[in-house]
């Protein structure tokens, strides 16, 4: 019974039934993204609904959640979370732990730290990043500085080489309109939000957009539902987007279709760059997209005519594409000269539109004074190039490439790491090539992992610390500033933590305290921390911790009237003050290997193994294959022993078109073997016609059993489900700006026959 139903709460029946406000844990790690109400009936967590004062989805009393978001009971209560620390009691990779106490386990995390200081330098220790995640953007960051080490290990997937690529061409990026009912066009670039934050509105405000005449380009190798709302849908094979960028340049150039004025002012490097794309046709791009050339110049007259346009680029386009920079730089390109930069409607730079937030917090210092300044110089494996690291661009300070980070410790190159923390991350998902992963984590000389559970890569670990739900602890806050005001809220704890599982949060003030650091860590008080950041609001830890449904300080004013068109300050930091068609930002300068240089045209490299870019290997692999990088039913490689997910999405599986299935004597629902040239997974096929017969698609991550449905879990190696085995991991083939990584390669199926799990 809620408070809606005969004006009874469930406290009135008994006081320890209740109704408490927090955060939903379904897309990712400690991120508060919706708002929620999370019913506890006689102490335990039993239902949870939207909070209808936390502007979700599509503003104040939206009450709505997706299928993640209405788990919350079953993802705390899962039967194999981790509840008590652990130490290695067999070989690394055999999963074998005893029981031991929080003391001996901090204990010996502060000595191997120390220890591996004094012996091989602070930077020898790496921690690895699961996404922007605040716990470590925060805490992991001024646990570093203090520490002294540099090397917090980033993806390199997921947003931040988008953003790069955008700054370094425009001047900044932007996620969504003012206002997506003033876009006449919307093109949706291998966006994914569908799948990716779906109740956090922009599903919601496209469709609206699209019923009152907005236009939609939908460029991504698969229907999903957006896809079918398109007036035009360009099933563009995985990887080859630059090329297609460049042909949509091309004939906008050619035909005339930009904006003279606007790239007359302030376009720099126009000429260079059409004379460049004279070369990229849409004939030629047929043959690296799939794409039919007429289509390719009705998307590219559309784009050239319709305004104002907006263009979302999705995490498969600049993320991961071996070159991502590029990609992203030309579909920026596309909406620099089309005049749509920085309009109603258009690509807005990242000025605020709707004023200062009402409410003012203190973010928590990085404590970046206390950082060695020659931290960047110590990185052990750059993330981007050291000179724009030193510029200070990185948003959240110095990053080595996760992936080519873990490699140091086999090549020992240009030194090794020794000891690793990984924290709500699993690297035998979250990046390429498990296998030479594993034979990483065996060769570190220790490492100590935080987890909600036992995922694979525990197995590797020396010390094992359970980590708390979102739902477990009251240590995080979150301020939303939207149109009508300012809306400040906390995470509340729902239950007592599970066993002796803690919060990330308290995770690092406790290490902290015990490797010396508590001055710079509150003395180890949560609490404290807590009242530092809400000092500025004049609102106090108890008043916003007893707040019902959080706080709102609402508008008396009408916000500020949006500002446009303030190019120059939006081109303040790149060269000649003007958009950088042709780069000179990036170009000559030395790249992320310190080797080669950067270009500055966006040149197309394509992924390391497509139709058009390796015709020899047709042949044996005649099929494209990719993944989503994120999932309804999902998130990333999680969520897969979630009950009420896991029956939507029982096995791993493969999209494939009817045609090329039955040419390859595949029934639906056959399991497959999917076979790269770098290894081979197995799946179960799904029909399904919104893909092109030369293309699979797929989502990682499936090391999950469901014990209480019945389903397996698969490993990450040769005969399991983890596509990340198929994909090529060659670093001299990653993107030289920002270390991206294709998922894209050329694979062959065929029929499993014999049974399985």
């Amino acid at each position: 019974m809620t408070q809606k139903d005969e004006g009874t709460t469930i406290a009135d029946l008994n006081p320890n039934n209740k109704i408490i406000p927090t955060f939903c844990h379904g897309c990712g790690a400690a991120k508060p993204k919706c708002g929620i109400l999370c019913h506890v009936v006689a102490g335990k967590f039993v239902r949870v609904e939207g909070n209808p004062e936390a502007f979700n989805n599509w503003g104040a009393g939206c009450t709505s959640l997706c299928a993640k978001g209405n788990t919350g009971p079953q993802f705390l209560y899962a039967p194999k979370r981790l509840q008590y620390p652990m130490k290695r009691a067999g070989d690394k990779g055999e999963g074998r732990f005893t029981r031991i106490s929080w003391d001996e386990a901090l204990e010996t995390i502060a000595y191997k730290l120390k220890e591996n200081k004094r012996k091989y330098g602070a930077e020898s220790f790496g921690v690895l990043s699961p996404e922007i995640w605040p716990v470590l953007d925060t805490f992991g960051r001024r646990f570093l500085n203090v520490y002294g080490s540099p090397n917090y290990l980033h993806s390199a997937l997921c947003a931040t080489p988008r953003m790069a690529a955008c700054k370094a061409t425009i001047g900044f990026r932007s996620i969504a309109p003012d206002d997506w009912s003033k876009t006449k066009l919307i093109v949706n670039w291998g966006g994914n939000c569908e799948n990716s934050g779906i109740n956090l509105g922009q599903p919601n405000d496209i469709l609206n957009a699209l019923e009152t005449g907005s236009k939609m380009i939908d460029i991504r190798p698969m229907l999903d539902p957006l896809g079918a709302k398109a007036d035009v849908w360009l099933p563009v094979r995985p990887g080859t987007d630059g090329a297609l960028a460049l042909a949509i340049l091309n004939i906008i150039i050619n035909e005339n279709l930009y904006d003279a004025d606007f790239v007359e002012k302030w376009c720099y490097g126009f000429d260079k760059l059409a004379a460049y794309v004279q070369r990229n046709t849409p004939e030629w791009a047929e043959n690296k997209t799939g794409i039919p050339a007429d289509k390719i110049r009705l998307a590219a007259r559309m784009m050239g005519t319709i305004k104002p346009s907006f263009i979302k680029i999705g995490n498969g386009v600049g993320d991961q594409t071996n070159d991502g920079t590029a990609v992203v730089s030309a579909i920026c390109l596309i909406s620099a000269i089309t005049g749509n930069l920085d309009v109603p409607g258009g690509l807005l730079g990242g000025l605020p539109q709707v004023g200062a937030p009402l409410i003012k917090t203190n973010q928590i210092a990085k404590l970046n004074e206390k950082a060695p300044t020659d931290l960047v110089d110590k990185l052990v494996a750059p993330e981007t190039p050291k000179w724009y690291q030193k510029m200070g661009f990185m948003p959240h300070g110095p990053t080595s490439a996760y992936y080519k980070a873990l490699m140091s410790i086999l090549s020992g190159k240009p030194y090794p790491l020794r000891v690793l923390n990984a924290s709500c991350s699993n690297p035998l998902s979250a990046t390429r090539n498990p296998r030479r992963v594993a034979e990483a984590l065996k060769k570190l000389d220790f490492m100590f992992v935080a987890d909600i559970y036992h995922a694979s890569h525990v197995d590797y670990a020396d010390i094992v610390l359970p980590a708390c739900t979102s739902y477990e602890h009251s240590d995080q806050i979150c301020i939303k500033n939207v149109k009508e005001g300012t809306w400040l809220g906390i995470y509340n704890k729902i239950i007592e933590p599970l066993g002796e599982s803690r919060s990330d949060w308290q995770i690092y003030l406790d290490l902290a305290v015990k490797m010396g650091y508590g001055e710079d860590f509150w003395n180890g008080n949560m609490d404290a921390c807590l009242r530092e950041q809400l000092a500025p609001s004049g609102i106090s830890l108890e008043e916003l911790r007893n707040s019902p449904k959080g706080i709102f300080i609402k508008r008396t004013q009408p916000a500020p009237a949006p500002q446009y068109q303030r190019y120059t300050q939006l081109f303040k930091d790149l060269p000649h003050g003007k958009v950088q068609c042709y780069n000179e930002f990036l170009g000559g300068k030395d790249s992320c290997d310190g080797v080669s240089k950067l270009n500055y045209l966006p040149v197309y490299q394509g992924p390391p193994e497509g139709i058009a870019e390796t015709p020899e290997l047709l042949k044996e692999y005649p099929l494209v294959l990719s993944d989503v990088h994120a999932h309804r039913y999902s998130h990333h490689s999680f969520m897969q022993d979630v009950p009420y997910l896991r029956e939507q999405q029982p096995y791993p599986w493969l999209k494939i078109n009817p045609a090329a299935a039955k040419k390859y004597g595949i029934a639906d629902g056959d399991w497959v073997r999917v076979e790269s040239p770098h290894g081979w997974s197995k799946f179960k096929a799904e029909y399904f016609a919104g893909i092109s017969p030369e293309v699979l698609m797929t989502k990682r991550g499936w090391w999950q059993g469901c014990d209480e449905l019945g389903l397996p879990g698969y490993n990450e190696f040769d005969g399991g489900s983890e596509v990340n085995n198929l994909y090529n991991a060659n670093e001299k083939l990653f993107d030289k700006f920002h270390s991206q990584m294709a998922k894209q390669t050329l694979v062959k199926i065929s029929k499993i026959e014999e049974a399985q799990p």
